[in-house]
């Protein structure tokens, strides 16, 4: 497809070489059954190509998406894991078991997000 590109390019190049010499302003190109054909199955593909990437676009950023919130919310558990380990009125084997909790929520948390972003592969 890109031969049907480089035949329109050299040909718009020699209508313009032509239009100046003869000081036309409005060239025209004539173009073949066969090239119309070519450059609208060219357009065709280019299209496709252009819907796809759109399509992955959109995947990678609901995956970021999903990934950043995750991490944001693993990033606030860190920030309760140390308010219950900070804290001195509670038992320290109740400071630990609330605080694993806390950690295990956010690991399951993260794999879960990180297992969505896979499965959408």
């Amino acid at each position: 497809m890109a031969d049907i590109v480089d035949a329109l390019h050299a040909r718009c190049a020699e209508v313009a070489g032509e239009a100046i010499l003869s000081g036309a302003e409005h060239p025209t190109l004539t173009l073949s059954t066969r090239e119309v054909a070519d450059l609208l199955n060219h357009m065709a593909d280019l299209r496709r190509r252009h819907h796809d990437i759109d399509l992955a676009y959109r995947e990678l950023d609901h995956r970021y998406t999903v990934l950043r919130r995750a991490a944001s919310d693993a990033t606030a558990s860190l920030d309760r894991i140390r308010a219950v380990l900070e804290q001195r009125t509670a038992h320290p084997e109740a400071r630990a078991r609330q605080a694993c909790t806390i950690a295990r929520f956010a690991a399951q948390n993260l794999t879960a997000a990180s297992l969505n972003t896979e499965k959408a592969n």
